[in-house]
């Protein structure tokens, strides 16, 4: 660890990490859901507080020219690199700060414009007590009333389980003599292997073990290193970060993970009973951690809660498909089993996704018969990646395609670049995610102009180093890309 780092990693850089549900336009989505009132509004100042590379502060502010974005993080080359790329992209609305907020003081806290939105993905279980007070007391002092604030946490009891994991790495990581913390995690992963397989009673095998002893797909040391190499490593409890969050009058209000907002959808009979038993609030929240396989919570906080009809609230909001193959029937795998829509509901929404966006209240007004509940509804259109919520109509805006260039030459590495990546859109008021090639083919000129070049000419162009037989398969991929994606990204004002 370097000295000013105050215990995190901070001798390589983070891997991109774009999350779709901590943008404005979905945490919109799970407020209304709530019946919890919240608005984005055309004019706002979002702060991404531990902002990383800063990805998801440049797509927000290519997205949305009249908002404010600010990215702060402790580490300057991540901030450094942030701030380049929002410079090559003439992006004049996102603010980067090299920030420490152990020691921050009140007059830097106030150079920071009143706050809409803040977001903390990867944060509060990785920094130390002074950090977290350091955030408690900007929250306190710069978010407004009425604004709220995005949590992604790693949560216990679920991972709780992972706990003799990350001291493992520490452990073993230590004995690297040489390499910066991203190759000593990385190094340390054969001896995880290895005693993995002599099955040691109290190595629990969690998802997240397995993935690292048993999947063959590549983990990137960035991540390994970031999750499980900072001294300060701590999962918490919901209702511990609640307590945390009071001297800033946070009040809880919902999971931007839509489907945990529906009791239907996470307990059976009898674990309902118990849980109607509890108190609204922590109590009944960590009845949901007990009873589901929940390691990373993502909460929503707001400062001043106001509540509203959800049925109201819900049908007001547009959305359109984000898929180019619109799948045959609806369902997805929740706690108690599947959930599905009859294909007698999803037949008639599934026709008027594919025509353009349309608000969930005529959504749910097409089936015959018995209409879908529209909280049910949103969870699994959400949930099965199908819709994504719409702010505005548009066509592509210099703003985004300049941005989304930028960002393919940066990120994307000729198509083989590792993280989760999106693609700015205005109609999203956010990223559309994609993979890494997908952003290389998206800002192709001839695709960004509606002509696209034959898939072959393509695979030439973007994947110059491969042989013929890597070339070929590249031109396969590239063609499913063009078909299924190119729908999703004019309907989203990304071409």
């Amino acid at each position: 660890m370097t000295e000013w780092s105050r215990g995190y990693v901070a001798d390589s850089l983070y891997t991109v990490s774009y999350q779709a549900g901590q943008a404005p336009a979905h945490l919109a989505l799970a407020c209304a859901m709530v019946g919890v009132e919240w608005q984005p509004r055309p004019d706002m100042t979002v702060v991404d507080i531990g902002c990383g590379r800063g990805f998801s502060v440049n797509t927000l502010a290519a997205s949305n020219p009249g908002w404010t974005v600010v990215g702060l993080d402790y580490n300057p080359a991540q901030i450094a690199e942030a701030a380049g790329v929002a410079e090559r992209a003439a992006l004049a609305n996102a603010i980067f700060v090299e920030a420490d907020l152990a020691s921050m003081t009140e007059a830097e806290m106030d150079r920071i414009p009143l706050i809409d939105v803040a977001m903390l993905h990867g944060v509060w279980t990785w920094v130390g007590d002074d950090v977290r007070a350091g955030i408690v007391r900007l929250l306190a002092r710069r978010l407004k009333p009425g604004g709220i604030a995005y949590f992604g946490y790693n949560a216990l009891p679920g991972f709780g389980r992972d706990m003799a994991l990350q001291r493992l790495f520490r452990h073993v990581s230590a004995l690297q003599s040489t390499g910066n913390s991203n190759q000593r995690a990385h190094a340390a992963m054969d001896t995880v292997k290895a005693l993995h397989a002599t099955k040691p009673r109290q190595l629990y095998e969690t998802p997240m073990l397995k993935r690292i002893a048993e999947d063959d797909t590549p983990i990137d040391g960035a991540y390994l290193a970031h999750e499980f190499l900072t001294d300060h490593w701590r999962p918490v409890f919901h209702e511990d970060l609640c307590a945390a969050l009071a001297p800033a009058k946070l009040e809880f209000a919902t999971s931007a993970t839509l489907s945990e907002n529906i009791p239907d959808l996470i307990f059976g009979t009898e674990q309902r009973e118990v849980f109607e038993r509890m108190p609204s609030g922590p109590s009944r929240e960590f009845m949901k951690d007990l009873c589901m396989a929940r390691p990373f919570r993502r909460d929503i906080f707001v400062r001043g809660l106001r509540r509203t009809d959800h049925v109201a609230a819900l049908d007001r909001i547009p959305v359109a498909l984000c898929r180019g193959v619109i799948p045959p029937e609806l369902k997805i795998v929740v706690q108690v089993g599947i959930a599905e829509l009859t294909p007698q509901m999803w037949e008639p929404i599934s026709k008027a996704l594919l025509e353009g966006p349309q608000t969930l209240g005529y959504l749910r007004s097409l089936p015959e018969g018995r209409k879908p509940n529209p909280a049910e509804l949103l969870a699994m259109l959400d949930g099965c990646g199908v819709v994504m919520p719409v702010l505005r109509d548009s066509g592509p805006t210099p703003e985004t395609q300049r941005y989304n260039r930028v960002a393919a030459d940066t990120y994307a590495e000729g198509g083989v670049g590792r993280g989760q990546f999106a693609l700015a859109s205005p109609v999203a008021a956010g990223g559309v995610p994609c993979t890494s090639l997908e952003l290389a083919v998206a800002v192709d000129p001839d695709v960004a102009a509606g002509t696209p070049p034959p898939p072959e000419t393509l695979a030439l162009r973007l994947l110059p180093n491969l042989d013929e037989e890597g070339l070929r398969r590249g031109a396969a991929v590239i063609a499913e890309i063009l078909e299924e994606r190119t729908p999703v990204w004019k309907r989203f004002g990304i071409v």
